[in-house]
């Protein structure tokens, strides 16, 4: 999963033309402007909703909510079309993980509930160091409070895609 900081303008831009959209996600971009979640983005989910893929806005933003820029056919990056959070929206995201300490947000984590609901890479309670796991997440998560801060100090969009 990446997220990369866009405009409101580009991202209305995608919106209304979203082929657009195909060429610029195989443009590179400097480090600041995207974030790589790589296999990291379901855990997080699941820490920030407790669902699989669902859950409560604006927690559940990296799977869930803003808009869907084309469609399934023509516009899948991969696993599916990109999403869109204009700056509002990433505002709100980002009160919401500011919200949640690292230590609470530790305790979300929970292998067995995690294997039930087959969170993306699966088997997490076969891990023979879950500490190191969480730390994973710890990690990822706080990379993704700053990319998605840094987002709203400059007042930008996010695109979302895998």
């Amino acid at each position: 999963m990446t997220l990369r900081k866009v405009s409101d303008k580009q991202l209305r831009e995608f919106l209304n033309e979203p082929d657009s959209i195909l060429d610029f996600v195989d443009n590179s971009v400097p480090a600041t402007q995207e974030l790589d979640l790589d296999k990291a983005w379901h855990g997080l989910h699941f820490m920030l909703t407790g669902s699989d893929w669902e859950g409560p806005e604006p927690f559940a933003y990296l799977l869930d909510g803003g808009e869907i820029i084309g469609n399934e056919e023509d516009h899948d990056l991969g696993y599916g079309p990109a999403r869109g959070l204009a700056s509002a929206e990433v505002s709100r995201f980002a009160a919401a993980l500011y919200s949640l300490s690292e230590s609470e947000f530790k305790s979300r984590y929970n292998s067995a509930a995690m294997d039930e609901l087959e969170i993306y890479p699966l088997e997490w309670s076969k891990e023979e160091k879950p500490e190191e796991i969480v730390e994973w997440l710890v990690t990822t998560f706080k990379e993704l409070k700053q990319f998605v801060q840094d987002a709203v100090t400059k007042n930008q969009a996010l695109l979302i895609y895998m």
